[in-house]
């Protein structure tokens, strides 16, 4: 009876043993980064980022309480734009896109007199007409950036653009856009509307993530 209990005892202890050692290895076998890297490597086909030039005709109209209304328009070249996103282009069917955008402009004119700073997101709908060869639109919301005058006083505000877009190369898209800045405000009383439109041209490269 004596070595019957031993051995059972034995037996449950291995048993017990085995299992938390299951249990210890099984939860350090586990790597959080696992399935983050499937979810990027699935998605990094559609992450890009480019650059683009342009000139854009820049307007702004002033509105007082009494019914004054002036306006002023200036043409404002494009320093340098940087842009970074993801797109999904499917050929002879709906896709999309959303970008961060940093424009950087040169103003020497009567409506600033300065470099001002566009920041803002851009979303659109994308349609492939071929596989070489694209279509987008949508809205942006976009806020300027420059003086202390312009940055307190004009408000965030939506716009829109649209454009083509052709894939020279597997690492290589150029793009021809529309682009449309909306924005209002107030300065001492007097309401602002300040608006951008013209035209971009865009190079964009694709851009993976490895971890």
């Amino acid at each position: 009876m004596k070595n019957l209990i031993l051995s059972l005892v034995l037996i449950l202890a291995t048993s017990y043993g085995f299992g938390a050692t299951t249990t210890t290895s099984n939860k350090s076998n586990f790597d959080v980064r696992v399935p983050v890297k499937n979810w990027i490597k699935k998605m990094n086909d559609g992450f890009r980022v480019g650059i683009a030039q342009g000139t854009l005709e820049a307007n702004a109209k002033a509105r007082n309480k009494n019914g004054l209304n002036t306006s002023q328009n200036e043409s404002s070249n494009t320093k340098i734009q940087l842009h970074a996103g993801y797109e999904q282009i499917n050929t002879k069917t709906l896709g999309y896109s959303v970008f961060g955008v940093y424009q950087d402009m040169a103003i020497d004119n009567n409506i600033h007199n300065g470099d001002l700073r566009n920041m803002r997101i851009q979303a659109n709908a994308t349609y492939g007409i071929t596989k070489q060869a694209y279509s987008y639109g949508g809205l942006n919301y976009g806020k300027w950036y420059g003086s202390e005058e312009v940055e307190a006083n004009i408000d965030a505000g939506f716009g829109f653009q649209a454009g083509i877009g052709i894939n020279l190369h597997k690492r290589a898209a150029l793009e021809i856009e529309y682009t449309s800045l909306i924005n209002e405000g107030k300065i001492a009383g007097t309401n602002i509307d300040l608006s951008a439109k013209g035209i971009l041209l865009k190079l964009n490269t694709p851009f993976s993530f490895n971890i």
